[in-house]
C-alpha cells in the first residue's frame, strides 16, 4: 500500500465548517487495499498494513472533529467496494476489543501490584518500628531511611500504574472505535471512458459494520 503513503491525495483534509475531518486514499486497484498474504477468504481479509497505518497516522491527527470520512479513490475494482468498506471496520473493530482487552488486564494488574506494594509498605514499615527498638541509634537511622524508600518504592509504581498507565490504552483503544465507526466511500474511475463511477451504497453505517457480509 505504498502507493497511498506516497500520494500526495493521501493527504487528510479537515472540512472545519462541518466539523468534519477527511482522509483520501488513492490506488490503482482496491486489492491494493488487502493484505495479499492473507489466504482466506476475500471477503474476511485484513486491510494492507501500509494501509491501515496511514489511516491510523492521518486521524490521529484529527482527533477534534466530530465526524471521521475515509475516501478511497482507485481506477480498477469497482465491484470489491462493499469489501473494502466491510474490511476497514472489522480490522478497526478487532483492534479496539484487543485494546480494551489490553486496558483491562493492565488495571487488573495494577490493582494486584497495588495489593503487593501496600504489603511491603507495612513490612518495612514494621520492621522499621523493630529495629529502631533493637539496633543502635546511628545504625538505625540509616536503616530507617533506607526502609522507608523502599516502602514509599513498593508504591510509587502500582499507583503510576492506576493514575496514569491506564490513559494510553484508552486513547488508542478510542481511536480504532472512532475509525470502526466512520465513514467510509469508494470511487472508482473508469479509465477507459474517463468516466467516475460510484459503486452503490458508497458509505456504510455503523449499524451495517455489525453485520459480517454473506460468505461468497
Amino acid at each position: 500500500m505504498s502507493s497511498a503513503r506516497k500520494s500526495p491525495a493521501g493527504k487528510g483534509r479537515r472540512d472545519r465548517g462541518a466539523g468534519a475531518a477527511t482522509v483520501n486514499i488513492r490506488v490503482r486497484n482496491l486489492t491494493q487495499m488487502f493484505n495479499s498474504l492473507d489466504p482466506s477468504p476475500f471477503w474476511d481479509r485484513d486491510l494492507d498494513q501500509h494501509a491501515a497505518e496511514f489511516i491510523e497516522e492521518e486521524f490521529s491527527d484529527k482527533r477534534g472533529a466530530r465526524r471521521w470520512r475515509l475516501r478511497v479513490h482507485a481506477s480498477e475494482g469497482a465491484a470489491l467496494a462493499p469489501d473494502v468498506r466491510s474490511a476497514v471496520a472489522r480490522y478497526y473493530q478487532r483492534l479496539a476489543s484487543s485494546a480494551r482487552r489490553r486496558q483491562r488486564e493492565q488495571t487488573r494488574l495494577g490493582q494486584l501490584a497495588l495489593l503487593g506494594g501496600a504489603l511491603i509498605f507495612l513490612l518495612a514499615m514494621s520492621v522499621r518500628e523493630i529495629l529502631a527498638k533493637l539496633l543502635p541509634h546511628g545504625t538505625s537511622m540509616l536503616i530507617d531511611e533506607g526502609l522507608i524508600i523502599l516502602a514509599w518504592l513498593a508504591l510509587w509504581r502500582p499507583t503510576e500504574l492506576l493514575v496514569y498507565g491506564w490513559v494510553p490504552l484508552f486513547r488508542q483503544r478510542r481511536l480504532y472505535e472512532r475509525l470502526a465507526a466512520m465513514s467510509v466511500s469508494v470511487r472508482v474511475d473508469d479509465g477507459a471512458s474517463g468516466v467516475e463511477r460510484t459503486p452503490p451504497a458508497q458509505d456504510i453505517s455503523a449499524a451495517d459494520r455489525a453485520a459480517p457480509p454473506a460468505a461468497r
